[in-house]
């Protein structure tokens, strides 16, 4: 796993590129329409940006891109064994990386997982991921950190009434939550979002203990991108 990861949504139009790791998703098991495109429902504001592409997507069961980790939210936590089962299904012929649980989408509603799905997901997937909701309580960390999983995924958007806002604002409670993951689970890896337009922003993630980062939003602008990927070869 790279140590610069393309994140949902943009990652899903974006291709494998060199030295990244690509998340894709964020899939349910059955169909969901949503909003047709994500340009249409982003909105640019002081505070960053706004989407309510929420989890739009063809179900799992259409799952097809090679190379990844595949974002999932599962609405019910009875879903788990069918998702198991199809990813189990897909994973030689789409060389799937890892599975990322995603319970952090602020426009939508997410059932947590247990040690038993971590457990399960471990054996047969290489990366195991929870991504967590913006300026989630300690006692939700200590619970999430306690979890059998590889990585951490903090955080690239928050609810508002408006939709899910990304940008720079996410970036000191992130990097609060990231320092205290480090101080009290040391050997958990943490992959960190949210804010991140250069490698300056990337940086500052780096120095409160991040592992990992995560682009989203950012890759509207590919040429940023580039100089983000460029600048990080040699972390």
């Amino acid at each position: 796993m790279e140590k610069i990861i393309l994140s949902p949504p943009f990652s899903n139009v974006y291709p494998n590129i060199k030295g990244c790791t690509r998340i894709v998703g964020t899939y349910t098991l059955n169909r969901r329409r949503g909003m047709h495109r994500i340009l249409t429902t982003l909105r640019k504001t002081e505070d960053g940006w706004l989407n309510s592409v929420g989890l739009r997507n063809p179900g799992i069961k259409k799952y097809n891109k090679k190379n990844a980790i595949v974002s999932i939210a599962m609405q019910d936590i009875l879903e788990w064994p069918s998702f198991f089962k199809i990813l189990k299904n897909k994973k030689q012929k789409y060389n799937i990386l890892g599975i990322e649980f995603n319970v952090s989408c602020p426009n939508h509603s997410i059932s947590n997982i247990t040690n038993e799905i971590v457990k399960e997901a471990k054996s047969e997937f290489n990366y195991v991921i929870v991504k967590i909701p913006h300026k989630t309580p300690h006692h939700l960390l200590d619970k999430f950190c306690n979890l059998n999983i590889d990585i951490i995924h903090v955080s690239n958007s928050k609810k508002t009434k408006y939709g899910a806002l990304s940008g720079k604002n996410l970036m000191l409670q992130n990097m609060l939550d990231i320092i205290y993951i480090k101080k009290k689970f040391s050997n958990k890896k943490v992959l960190a979002g949210g804010g991140i337009y250069s490698y300056e922003d990337l940086k500052k993630y780096q120095d409160v203990g991040a592992d990992y980062f995560s682009l989203s939003t950012s890759l509207i602008n590919p040429f940023s991108t580039y100089n983000i990927i460029k600048k990080s070869r040699y972390l």
